[in-house]
């Protein structure tokens, strides 16, 4: 089924996130047309979902590569009133949140890795995708991207062994439009209780719960450098705590594979 906003908007539960939709059944990226609208004094909340993107990307400028009609593409513009230096935790907040959807929708256990993604068995399953505009020493606005693969069948060979989807792991097809309202449901609760507390303290706590990587050996790649070390801790300001040798180096960002 195509997503439409007069599907979605039914029996959203929010106030906030969804309030306004917009549906597209192809478009190039959600990422850059949310960004179009935000520039243009477009309010918080506002969703973009697409059934397909030409142009759809992850991190590093990776293309996310998904089957039309099969999963959850979309960007919502948020315009947190957080302190500028705790805009890197709203990454963390949609991954618990986005976790717990899946987990109440599909009863699969979901994994965080850092910096952004969850796991089922091991595999990914979803990614997140966060691009902030700071104006002088203020944050104006942050597009939050979100795909989830939900009804894909197979991905392509260079990544089926390290993607998967919940009708691969569970073995039945889900109602993509149930899932979303989940989401920007579990995505509303949180955001609005850390806009008001600045405290992600239980969110961080979450996150370490679920994330697989923690204590284990792990490859990086940092600015270009690779470092292999063992990851040990992610600490209040979402940096990962890496033990190289006998010392702990801090990371903001990185690509990470585990090894053991």
């Amino acid at each position: 089924m195509e997503l439409t906003e007069e599907h979605i908007t039914s029996n959203l539960g929010t106030t906030i996130f969804g309030r306004r939709i917009i549906s597209f059944k192809s478009i190039k990226s959600t990422m850059d047309y949310a960004k179009s609208l935000a520039e243009r004094d477009e309010p918080e909340g506002t969703v973009v979902i697409a059934d397909y993107q030409s142009k759809g990307r992850g991190r590093f400028g990776r293309v996310w590569m998904s089957e039309p009609g099969k999963n959850i593409l979309m960007s919502i513009i948020i315009r947190p009133s957080i302190p500028l230096e705790k805009f890197g935790l709203i990454s963390f907040l949609s991954a618990i949140s986005v976790a717990e959807a899946i987990e109440k929708i599909a009863n699969v256990k979901v994994n965080t890795k850092w910096p952004n993604d969850l796991l089922i068995n091991g595999r990914k399953v979803s990614g997140i995708l966060m691009e902030a505009s700071i104006t002088a020493d203020k944050g104006d606005f942050v597009i939050l991207g979100i795909g989830v693969n939900v009804n894909q069948e197979e991905f392509p060979k260079e990544i089926k062994n390290y993607a998967t989807s919940l009708l691969i792991e569970t073995g039945k097809y889900y109602d993509r439009v149930a899932l979303l309202q989940e989401i920007l449901r579990s995505l509303e609760s949180n955001y609005l209780k850390i806009n008001q507390t600045y405290d992600f303290t239980e969110i961080m706590k979450k996150w370490k719960e679920k994330c697989s990587m923690l204590g284990k050996e792990i490859t990086l790649i940092h600015a270009g450098k690779t470092i292999n070390g063992t990851a040990v801790d992610v600490d209040s300001k979402g940096f990962l705590q890496l033990k190289v040798g006998e010392s702990t180096i801090s990371l903001s960002s990185g690509e990470v594979t585990i090894v053991k």
